[in-house]
């Protein structure tokens, strides 16, 4: 399932809530069906004989047949908001009660593991759905969606069925859906039979041999048409139907056009396609991996491959998720960590190793900058509180651990055991430890510690070099290298880790090795064909480590914008051409060797700036800071704390005050260093309570800075008590200087604001002194349009 632009609104208004759910509530949405101790269901016959659109109701049959699993004379199944009218077995009838979503069977006698019982139950009414998930209605549309975002647990195959509800057990389906001749009934499986009963109505009966969860279960009504295509499988031919409204079918060529080698290169990668159809059905939201019959949202069929992605990421569910699921919403990342890995994996085959390379790093960008704060926390992979299940870590951290076991592995090793892997769960589920387990034993790779670090273990690791000493080795060089190991987010030191260092020599040329260590330091020797200038960890970006890379080459004098680094270098005199690698490192820079009072460091991030530079080049760095969650806001604490740059050479120094120039407010700003050198750099604060700067709280002439209107549209007035002299500055929430105006024996200023774009703004007024001696914050909203 992939909660798509469709959804945004809906989940932002889910997630709003999460921060305040995650204080008071860790439960974990690991439970089994009600049923699940005492009942196993084999095989499900729904027959959906009236569905009402305009009072958005339905009439329904389930035929169920279930194996006990202890010895029983009632037992109970899952359904929700619907109200059954009767259930019988074998034309007897059975007592039963509904409360909640769970319906209590009695029996007549006494049923064993060796019995077999066969129940009908006849059932009908308003179905639940939330914002997502559930049966849901959309004009003349009807259908379901397997699971919510918001219930606890997920799984709704009891939207729409009396079932045994959860991720494990596992039934073949019929389902048949009964409607007017003029509309299509679409389920799971193959078509098996129309059946025309003379009197305007029609019964589509779908057939599903292979074992399903329930929540993989669907059906969809309305007035739809058929695109069909043959795909030639890597073991049978396979039908595939897409069904959309009408007005959308000559936009499916477009929308699909690379579904064919999509699938093939799916299939080489991972085992045949494992069901009897390949399908997609529009509906007014999605998208959601239903087996054979993908819920695909009528604007994701728009002519175009805008949407490839999601085409791509619904198909690869069809091995994660639906052939091998998760043990419990806990472990979601082994479907849609793994599904979300695909969608930006299949642009590798498709178009490009360069594309694929890309989506990734901004992928893992996001996720070192949001995931801990959409996610109220650092979480692991693994048991993942219920709120989250559906989250940022589960999907994009989920992807970024997949692209690293991949390369840990090697490609080549990494498919065959997935695929192995995929063969020996098949129509089964799987936990974290069961594909630990599974892949070590595969692939003789003990992946133990991998997986300890990286699913189990909450945040990322950070991996450098801390020094390397050169020496000659016949016609070579051998690189001795000091490696040392941090982690965001938790408390945590990797074992076993497997990392590529590439060395860069005088020309440019390239030598890339492997090095193995464990614990928080650790060294290696490696033999490098010539003379090595710099040595970098992960230059091609095969470890979603705690950093943020990039790397290129200056070949003009002006202006390199980094904006995934935060980061801008400005080259004033460039000789020759220069190679640079620079780091955006999001974990907490060494501490000072000899700390200084009043002097903090960031705790969260720092620069490492390597690159070869020719002599007398010249260079200046602008970096930026906020204290914004997702930056600085555990430094910057007030306005009594100054943001400063420091800068090292390497580890060796100590950190140390360079020459600088600071654009912006005491929150939000660029810091400049005039002689950018490569080396390291951190922001730090200096606290001016304790090193004696201007504090403006305990400033007897601060002043009181009043706007109006806040918010504003075309004009502001901004007003104070006291004639001054001095300055105001304007600066947007990018640290853009936006408006500055000098004031001379002035209490007030107008500003015209019709030109800026709508959003936060900061007003500074300094003295002539330049003492801020006040400060605002504003919105500015956009000018309403003359109609």
């Amino acid at each position: 399932m992939y909660k798509s632009l469709v959804l945004l609104l809906l989940v932002c208004c889910f997630s709003a809530s999460k921060e305040a759910i995650a204080q008071c509530n860790h439960k974990h949405g690991f439970e089994r069906s009600v049923a699940a101790d005492t009942i196993d269901a084999l095989h499900y016959k729904i027959h959906i004989q009236s569905i009402d659109f305009a009072a958005k109701s339905f009439q329904a049959e389930a035929n169920l047949t279930l194996l006990p699993k202890v010895s029983l004379n009632h037992f109970p199944l899952e359904l929700k908001a619907l109200q059954v009218t009767s259930v019988m077995l074998a034309d007897q009838l059975l007592p039963f009660t509904q409360s909640g979503d769970v319906l209590q069977i009695q029996t007549t006698e006494t049923y064993t593991p060796n019995d077999t019982i066969q129940l009908k139950i006849t059932y009908g009414g308003i179905p639940f759905h939330e914002a997502w998930g559930g049966f849901h209605f959309s004009g003349n549309y009807a259908f379901n969606l397997g699971v919510g975002f918001e219930s606890d647990p997920h799984n709704l195959g009891k939207a729409w069925f009396p079932c045994v509800d959860d991720f494990q057990d596992r039934a073949t389906y019929e389902v048949l859906i009964t409607l007017p001749e003029t509309m299509t009934g679409i389920a799971c499986g193959l078509l098996s039979d129309t059946i025309h009963h003379g009197n305007g109505l029609i019964t589509w009966h779908w057939l599903l041999n292979q074992p399903i969860p329930t929540y993989l279960a669907s059906v969809a009504a309305g007035n739809y048409s058929l695109t069909e295509s043959v795909y030639q499988g890597l073991d049978k031919q396979l039908p595939v139907t897409i069904y959309t409204r009408p007005s959308d079918t000559l936009k499916v060529a477009g929308s699909f056009l690379h579904l064919h080698q999509i699938l093939t290169n799916f299939e080489n990668r991972f085992g045949p396609y494992p069901f009897d159809r390949i399908g997609y059905t529009g509906t007014s939201i999605g998208a959601m991996e239903h087996v054979t019959n993908i819920a695909y949202p009528h604007s994701a069929i728009n002519g175009n491959l805008t949407s490839e992605y999601l085409l791509t990421h619904e198909l690869s569910h069809m091995w994660f998720g639906d052939l091998v699921t998760c043990a419990d919403a806990g472990d979601m990342w082994l479907n849609e960590g793994w599904a979300t890995f695909c969608h930006h994996f299949y642009k590798h085959d498709l178009y490009n190793p360069s594309v694929y390379r890309t989506e990734m790093n901004s992928n893992h960008l996001d996720v070192l900058k949001n995931a801990h704060l959409t996610d109220g926390s650092y979480l692991s992979l693994h048991d993942v509180p219920t709120q989250y299940t559906y989250g940022t870590t589960v999907y994009d951290k989920g992807a970024t651990v997949v692209h690293t076991l991949m390369n840990y592995l090697g490609q080549d090793v990494f498919f065959e055991a997935i695929r192995a892997y995929l063969q020996h769960f098949a129509f089964q589920h799987a936990s974290s430890g069961d594909m630990r387990d599974f892949l070590s034993n595969y692939t003789g790779v003990d992946l133990t510690d991998f997986f300890e670090t990286w699913v189990f273990t909450p945040g990322t690791p950070h991996f450098s070099i801390d020094s390397m000493n050169i020496s000659p080795e016949g016609t070579a060089f051998k690189a001795e290298l000091y490696h040392k190991q941090k982690h965001k987010g938790y408390q945590h030191i990797a074992n076993n880790n497997i990392l590529e260092v590439t060395f860069v020599g005088s020309n440019w040329e390239k030598h890339t090795d492997t090095v193995h260590f464990s614990g928080r330091t650790g060294s290696s020797e490696k033999i490098v064909p010539f003379e090595p200038l710099l040595v970098l960890s992960d230059f091609y970006d095969k470890t979603a480590d705690a950093t943020t890379d990039l790397d290129g080459v200056i070949r003009t004098i002006g202006e390199l914008s980094l904006p995934t680094l935060h980061f801008k270098l400005f080259t004033d005199v460039l000789p020759d051409s220069a190679f640079y690698r620079f780091t955006h490192n999001w974990v907490a820079p060494d501490s000072l060797k000899e700390p200084i009072a009043g002097l903090r460091l960031s705790p969260y991030r720092h620069w490492e700036m390597n690159g070869i530079f020719a002599e007398n080049t010249s260079m200046r760095g602008r970096f930026f800071y906020s204290n914004t969650s997702t930056l600085d806001a555990s430094l910057i604490l007030s306005e009594q704390d100054s943001v400063v740059v420091l800068y090292r050479s390497s580890p060796a120094d100590d950190w140390h005050e360079v020459s600088q120039t600071r654009e912006g407010l005491w929150n939000i700003g660029y810091i400049i260093v005039n002689d950018f050198k490569p080396g390291q750099y951190t922001l730090a604060v200096w606290d001016s309570q304790i090193v004696g700067i201007h504090n403006l709280k305990d400033n007897p002439t601060k002043l009181e800075l009043k706007i109006e209107p806040n918010p504003a549209r075309e004009n502001l007035l901004l007003r104070w008590t006291d004639d001054q002299h001095g300055n105001i500055t304007v600066i947007d929430s990018t640290g853009k200087i936006v408006h500055q105006t000098e004031i001379n024996k002035q209490k007030e200023v107008n500003i015209a604001t019709a030109s800026w774009a709508k959003g936060w703004y900061f007003a500074e007024l300094r003295n002539q002194c330049d003492t801020l001696i006040g400060f605002a914050k504003f919105i500015v909203l956009s000018v309403p349009e003359i109609r």
